[in-house]
């Protein structure tokens, strides 16, 4: 099974505007989903002003709420 590669912008703006939030939510997925999920924080997206920003699979999203990124990667 192919993995979805996540990658949080934890730069300053994306952690004022929720980069922490994005990352409970995919944190908060039962294990089978989660397993499916390789999470990790990059410093910067160079989305600053539609922050939080968040990369799958290579595409930015920005600005992106939790629940939207959980309807991207489920």
């Amino acid at each position: 099974m192919k993995k979805h590669l996540v990658e949080v912008c934890i730069g300053t703006s994306c952690h004022l505007m929720g980069a922490q939030d994005l990352i409970r939510a995919v944190q908060g997925l039962p294990g089978e989903k989660l397993n499916s999920i390789q999470l990790k924080t990059v410093p910067c997206l160079k989305s600053c002003d539609k922050s939080p920003a968040v990369r799958i699979n290579g595409q930015i999203f920005a600005p992106i709420t939790p629940e939207e990124l959980i309807k991207k990667i489920t």
